[in-house]
């Protein structure tokens, strides 16, 4: 009996886990969903636009930084 109780108090700590990185994942993949949207629409725009090239280069600069800082996902594997 008490052996029973152990195994399942295992079980149910794992499935703990398991679902804190589900969680974690869904919160991730909202934030990239996101990202992506703001992409999509960034290209479009600029598919639109005629700019100038001098203005084309430092947009692009800007948007590259943007970007690249935009999030920082980090997720550490406990598996």
């Amino acid at each position: 009996m008490a052996r029973e109780e152990r195994t399942l108090k295992k079980v149910n700590k794992v499935l703990a886990r398991v679902e804190k990185h589900i969680e974690q994942t869904r919160d991730a993949l909202e934030d990239l969903e996101i990202e992506f949207e703001v992409l999509k629409a960034t290209v479009k725009r600029l598919k639109t636009k005629p700019a100038p090239a001098e203005e084309t280069a430092m947009d692009e600069m800007d948007e590259d930084l943007d970007i690249e800082n935009s999030s920082n996902i980090t997720m550490t594997r406990k598996f």
